[in-house]
């Protein structure tokens, strides 16, 4: 009995890496495919643009 508990126990923590490493996935994706920022949108200093918004976040160290 212990043991199909045990059994069961880690089907479902595959079952979750398997999903979080998924949506991790479908995230990453959709940061790729988004549109740029429009330009009137970013801050403007010392008459220079600053672009700091628009730099990806990489989705690094889910696995």
């Amino acid at each position: 009995m212990v043991t199909m508990k045990l059994e069961i126990c880690i089907e479902l923590v595959k079952l979750t890496v398997d999903f979080v490493a998924a949506l991790a996935e479908s995230i990453e994706v959709a940061f790729r495919n988004r549109p740029p920022p429009p330009i009137q949108h970013l801050a403007v200093r010392n008459g220079r643009r600053s672009n700091h918004t628009a730099i990806p976040i990489p989705l690094v160290g889910f696995l």
